[in-house]
């Protein structure tokens, strides 16, 4: 009780999410335990001395440099060229830009920066909704992090202890099917409405734009293909992710300087720092409930109460749907995952199957009012209201709420490529 509520006044507070962890685990150790404080520390230690995790801070880097750079702008014009002369083909390119982005940033801030700078203007422009322009991307960039590579993904397998490769490539049918489910909302409403007009781009311009838009393009291909290759860890290659962006933005396209890399270099190891410095606060806390025995206490208590696997996915999707419109979810599935992980093996629920329902949750929290990250990105960028952007986010909030059901309750869809990996 006393780190729960230790946990409750520092977040009501408004305490970083990594320090309420923190000292709510410190607070339980003192409370529960007789192990000395240093104990703290040395866990801390232990929840970062973790190779994995390098590649958190290296995705996020190369996807900053991306962002900041001509490879987003380049995805966003190749895409406004294959979708733009559908109807509504200007919300479908910014959602395939999202989703194309995503492959690249594996980052939820950076995809709404980059392609919002780029597409909402455009939106705009071609007599879109401004507010549909603003609900696009905001909620397109939630995609990030369930398109691979991405830095939550990571953070969830380090978790969990499971393979980072098979929950990326886990990522790739729902991440698709959600993309697809979007796009035919927008086609729909675009339709209905006779919303949006085309631009027309000559074929000359059309080839010169997607000949420079080639090392954009290929980005992801190295990227994954590296990993699926057999060629590199993630780690390895979220650093080769770094080298090849910093050629391309460099050498290539030549709008980066070595002065503006040094910042853009710093901003991904602030950002980063955020999702590490919760992966190592939350393995004190991991600790405590380990010693503690409360996994055991979790397991008998569902073992007593829960019969079957849909009623355990339901239970984690009301607690993640209702946690994640007060608390970043990341640190919740990161504290969770050790403590829900014998439960897993206990009732057969696939780890992988069960981090993409996580990473959809996570969605759902980056969107939902009051606390969702991407609300505040957008207002920020736009200049707009919390109750604009959330009500201009809400369709699509609802139609990624029914894909995590289909996901959840449907397991091939996020399990079939990786059992392809065996």
């Amino acid at each position: 009780m006393i780190v729960v509520a230790a946990f409750a006044i520092l977040l009501l507070l408004g305490i970083p999410i990594s320090m309420v962890v923190l000292s709510a685990s410190a607070a339980g150790l003192m409370a529960y335990t007789t192990m000395p404080l240093q104990a703290v520390i040395q866990q801390m230690f232990s929840g970062l001395n973790n190779y994995t995790l390098l590649a958190i801070p290296f995705f996020i880097i190369s996807g900053t440099i991306a962002s900041r750079g001509k490879t987003s702008e380049y995805l966003a014009r190749v895409m406004n060229l294959i979708f733009g002369r559908l109807k509504g083909g200007g919300v479908i390119a910014t959602i395939a830009a999202c989703a194309f982005f995503a492959a690249i940033s594996g980052s939820s801030v950076a995809t709404i920066v980059a392609v919002g700078s780029i597409m909402i203007p455009n939106l705009v422009k071609n007599e879109y909704p401004e507010s549909l322009a603003i609900g696009t991307v905001t909620s397109g960039g939630s995609i990030g992090i369930l398109i691979p590579p991405s830095a939550p993904m990571i953070a969830l397998c380090v978790a969990l202890n499971c393979s980072v490769g098979k929950m990326f490539i886990a990522g790739v049918i729902p991440g698709l099917l959600l993309a697809l489910a979007w796009a035919v909302y927008a086609y729909i409403i675009c339709r209905k409405n006779n919303w949006g007009t085309y631009e027309k781009v000559s074929l000359k311009e059309g080839l010169k734009t997607v000949f420079k838009a080639i090392p954009a393009l290929i980005y992801p291909v190295i990227v994954l293909g590296t990993i699926y290759g057999g060629y590199a860890t993630p780690t390895e290659s979220a650093a080769i992710s770094i080298v090849y962006v910093v050629i391309v933005e460099l050498f290539i396209y030549r709008t980066t300087s070595l002065k503006e890399l040094f910042f853009y270099l710093k901003d991904g190891l602030i950002s980063s720092a955020g999702i590490t410095l919760i992966v190592s606060a939350a393995q004190v806390l991991t600790y405590l409930v380990t010693i503690k025995q409360i996994p055991a206490a979790v397991c008998d208590w569902i073992s007593a109460n829960v019969t079957a696997n849909w009623q355990f996915l339901a239970i984690v999707i009301v607690l993640f749907f209702v946690a994640g419109c007060f608390m970043e979810l990341v640190a919740l599935m990161v504290v969770l995952g050790p403590i829900l992980s014998p439960s897993l093996e206990m009732l057969g629920i696939n780890p992988i199957h069960f981090g993409i329902i996580c990473i959809m949750a996570a969605q759902i929290s980056y969107i939902t009012p009051p606390f969702g990250l991407n609300l505040f990105i957008s207002m920020k960028e736009n200049n707009k209201g919390l109750g604009y952007v959330a009500k201009a986010s809400l369709p699509y909030l609802i139609i990624l709420i029914g894909c995590m059901l289909l996901v959840a309750f449907v397991e091939p869809i996020s399990t079939w490529l990786p059992d392809l990996m065996h």
